[in-house]
């Protein structure tokens, strides 16, 4: 009879169950919620100060023993290390450049004399770069012939286009790698695109594989063209050297 007394004893002087220890807690929606001084803005601030007092107490210190020098770095670790971690918790993206107004007019110029299978394809390579990548200005060139110009370019560019030096490496390439200025205005070797608007901001030069032509793009702003647009373009120029080699003949 004693025996329910005694678990009840027991079980009055039992140490009571721990609930595990959090060190960092989720809020509401999954976000987990850091410290305050893991926090990047409390981080840097508090590393900054750290510093600065360190600075202003070695200024102020008149005679300098070792044994400061010693302890004035081991305080500048951690200070040194919230600086650095908070930099790198920072989520910092580059601002995408603007786009820059362009001179010239809207130009839908194609060679004449084409065969009609010729001229559809380039009408669909003109539309398939002017609406969906970042071109504004479009111009395909082959065997010493311009043979389209769409979109802003300046008023006399349907005078003939005279390949330059980087347009004629580029066509001289074998593997039918492009070249890509992204940053056109920062380059001295602009002056060879004056078939373009002088505002261009960045030009995309993509060869016809085994062939001596190119196709153009220019665009208003810098750094617009990315990886798909490159392999989108390179798609449509090698079509369209596939299509130009034809000579009308359906061959």
């Amino acid at each position: 009879a004693l025996l329910p007394n005694a678990a009840v004893r027991r079980s009055a002087f039992a140490p009571a169950a721990r609930a595990p220890a959090t060190l960092l807690r989720a809020e509401e929606g999954g976000a987990v919620k850091l410290p305050l001084l893991l926090q990047p803005n409390v981080s840097i601030g508090a590393g900054i100060a750290l510093l600065l007092a360190l600075v202003t107490n070695r200024l102020l210190t008149e005679e300098l023993l070792n044994s400061q020098s010693r302890a004035d770095l081991i305080a500048a670790l951690p200070a040194v290390l919230l600086t650095l971690k908070a930099l790198t918790d920072f989520d910092i993206t580059p601002r995408d450049a603007e786009a820059v107004p362009l001179g010239g007019a809207q130009l839908e110029w194609t060679k004449p004399g084409l065969a009609d299978e010729q001229r559809q394809t380039l009408d669909w390579a003109a539309g398939a770069l002017l609406d969906c990548s970042p071109c504004t200005s479009l111009l395909v060139w082959r065997e010493g012939e311009t043979l389209l110009l769409r979109g802003q370019l300046p008023a006399a560019a349907e005078a003939p286009l005279v390949p330059g030096p980087l347009l004629s490496k580029c066509m001289a390439k074998k593997n039918g790698a492009p070249e890509y200025l992204p940053a056109l205005q920062l380059l001295p070797g602009r002056v060879e695109f004056s078939y373009l608007p002088e505002e261009t901001q960045g030009v995309l030069l993509v060869p016809m594989p085994g062939q001596l032509g190119a196709v153009v793009l220019g665009t208003d702003t810098q750094r617009a063209f990315k990886d798909d647009d490159v392999a989108w373009a390179r798609a449509v120029a090698t079509r369209v050297g596939e299509v130009m080699a034809c000579d009308g003949t359906g061959a």
